[in-house]
């Protein structure tokens, strides 16, 4: 019994949820890689970080649900400074999608160089996710749906480094916005849950090292998506509400 393998299914309604969420948090992206192209200086730096902060906690609120829904027949336990530490491998890929995006001009080389450090990001803050997990049970990898995973993470972020670029100036339609918004969004969850396809977890006796580890409860749950959609729209309708003082005067067009 103790060397049979644990048998996973998934909450529908917080698969769901991570999608919804994934949509959300490229629409933000889309909308905020014209606001970091049009900003200058000190404007441009704050565009970067607050812009990274919300990319990055919205895909990683996308991967952290996306866990989740991943349901163990044992208590799962989660280590704190490493999920905070998949949350900044976000960030960092978030701020280099924006960094990239807005410059003045962007080669291949650039776009090659930028979506592997996106897809190592976007990697780096699953498997360490995945490393968080405390329970009695030993991970066991299948290489293949590994290499997969990586694979379909550097495609993601070819995708979405040419999405934004191409969202990168002002005036696009805001319908054409929203379909992209929502092909990203679908696209993002496929690298996780490939991911996810390629672990599984064999029963253990022994018991895990709990220390700096928590239970996630239904109302931390709760909060950790209510938090992300507070930020992707607060960082929305701060880009909103400055659009119009970042377009260009007629003296200085």
């Amino acid at each position: 019994m103790n060397s049979s393998t644990l048998v996973a299914t998934y909450d529908v309604r917080l698969v769901a949820l991570s999608v919804v969420i994934a949509i959300c948090a490229s629409y933000v992206a889309l909308d905020l890689a014209g606001r970091v192209n049009a900003a200058r200086n000190n404007a441009r730096i704050a565009w970067l970080i607050g812009g990274a902060v919300a990319m990055g906690t919205g895909i990683w609120s996308m991967h952290f649900i996306g866990m989740l829904a991943y349901r163990l027949p044992v208590q799962v336990y989660y280590h704190v400074p490493t999920v905070i530490l998949s949350l900044v491998a976000a960030i960092a890929a978030s701020l280099v999608a924006l960094f990239m995006v807005s410059r003045p001009s962007v080669s291949v080389l650039h776009v090659i160089v930028g979506s592997l450090l996106i897809a190592g990001g976007i990697s780096g803050m699953h498997y360490t996710g995945m490393a968080a997990m405390r329970l009695p049970a030993m991970h066991q990898w299948d290489p293949t749906l590994v290499i997969m995973s990586v694979a379909v993470a550097l495609i993601v972020a070819l995708a979405a480094l040419g999405l934004t670029f191409m969202f990168r100036e002002e005036g696009h339609d805001q319908v054409l916005k929203g379909i992209c918004a929502i092909i990203m969004g679908f696209a993002v969850p496929a690298m996780h849950y490939t991911g996810m396809a390629a672990v599984s977890f064999k029963a253990m006796p022994e018991t895990p090292d709990l220390s700096n580890s928590v239970d996630i409860s239904g109302v931390a749950n709760s909060a950790i998506i209510a938090v992300t959609f507070v930020v992707l729209g607060s960082v929305f309708l701060v880009s909103r509400w400055f659009a119009p003082a970042q377009e260009p005067s007629a003296a200085e067009a």
